[in-house]
């Protein structure tokens, strides 16, 4: 699976398929364990996947437009998008809860 840096803070994700945005940073043990899963991954349905490095001049931006940021905790934060709205998030790098999510959109 190819995991795109995202790069422009104001795309919207999800509008053509759900889009996957991991909030982390590469300094991030977890962050960088849950990257290598994510690219070895093949997903049940077509997915993009984003990953955002919260150091960056991009990160700072996001959160600054996104005041729900302020509450996250933990990374590798995950935001699930459908339609350009986010639908679910987490914290952590299980598949299984990913693919429990997708699975969701489904039903």
């Amino acid at each position: 699976m190819l995991l795109t840096p995202l790069d422009d803070i104001e795309r919207s994700l999800g509008t053509e398929r759900p889009a996957l945005l991991v909030l982390g940073r590469p300094s991030c043990d977890d962050c960088v364990a849950w990257y290598a899963a994510l690219s070895a991954w093949q997903p049940p349905r077509p997915l993009d996947i984003h990953t955002l490095d919260l150091t960056t001049p991009e990160g700072t931006a996001f959160k600054a437009a996104n005041a729900w940021t302020e509450h996250i905790d933990f990374i590798p934060f995950n935001v699930l998008y459908v339609n350009g709205e986010p639908v679910e998030h987490w914290t952590g790098e299980r598949l299984e809860r990913l693919e429990q999510r997708l699975e969701a959109l489904e039903g």
